[in-house]
């Protein structure tokens, strides 16, 4: 399943993870790439562009 989530970093910069569902690590667990941006809007247009491609937002409560 193809995942994402944000966060804030510091005041002014934004961190994204984001999984394809198939990328995994030697070990098997699932590989995040990441993306971190100084502008909100750049990140958002990057957030809406993953959502095209079937990503959904992961739940920042069931991060494991």
């Amino acid at each position: 399943m193809k995942l994402f989530y944000w966060q804030t970093l510091g005041t002014r910069k934004y961190y994204v993870s984001f999984h394809d569902g198939i990328s995994k690590h030697k070990d098997g667990s699932d590989f995040y790439g990441m993306r971190i941006f100084k502008n909100k809007k750049v990140m958002n247009k990057f957030l809406n562009d993953l959502k095209t491609e079937g990503y959904r937002e992961k739940d920042w409560i069931n991060l494991g």
